[in-house]
């Protein structure tokens, strides 16, 4: 027996049927034929596919793939970038922070995180410094930490009011910032400074 398929809906019905059974459409005017056979039914939509030609980049920090010298530095830097939040120096019971007793500190504490920043960039495949750059990134690294050194030093010999001020003394804060300040900068500085003695 011949059907005729909705056009609306696909529903198959008897020929000479007014109206699709499934949705109301009059089918009157449908010309097209159908089989017994129900018409295979619409794929259902297919999740968003992304492009294998560009693959998101897998971050994983690494510390393995930093070599001795990176660790010292980065943990002398870390420990440095710490202590500025620390007590530094001490008057009649009161303490004050590295970066209260002296603004220039702020230098530290911005060259701090961008070297900390540049190893964890390093470590986790992220970014290199390129090979045409001007400065290579020992080269960068030393200047960082040895400016941090100098103002870290600085910092601890100047307390606050100078030397001729009473009663300020130094706590503990002052003493991690210098100590981790030496362990940043020795692994790069000493080796160059070996190279000139030698010559």
């Amino acid at each position: 027996m011949a059907s005729i398929a909705c056009p609306n809906c696909q529903t198959v019905a008897p020929e000479g049927t007014a109206s699709c059974p499934g949705c109301g459409t009059p089918l009157s005017g449908a010309t097209h034929a159908a089989s017994s056979t129900p018409p295979p039914a619409a794929p259902p939509p297919s999740a968003p596919t992304f492009s294998a030609g560009s693959p998101k980049p897998q971050v994983k920090f690494d510390l393995a793939s930093l070599g001795h010298v990176d660790r010292l530095v980065g943990g002398g830097t870390l420990v440095l970038f710490i202590s500025l939040f620390l007590t530094w120096f001490s008057y009649a019971g009161f303490g004050i922070s590295g970066l209260s007793a002296h603004g220039y500190l702020y230098v530290v504490f911005i060259v701090a995180i961008a070297l900390l920043g540049l190893l964890a960039a390093e470590a986790s495949g992220v970014w290199k410094v390129p090979a045409s750059s001007a400065l290579g990134r020992d080269q960068i690294l030393l200047i960082g930490t040895t400016i941090n050194f100098v103002l870290v030093l600085i910092a601890f010999l100047l307390k606050p009011g100078g030397y001729g001020f009473q009663g300020v003394g130094w706590s503990y804060g002052a003493f991690v910032a210098l100590a981790g300040a030496v362990v940043a900068v020795f692994p790069l500085g000493w080796p160059i400074i070996q190279a000139r003695r030698g010559k």
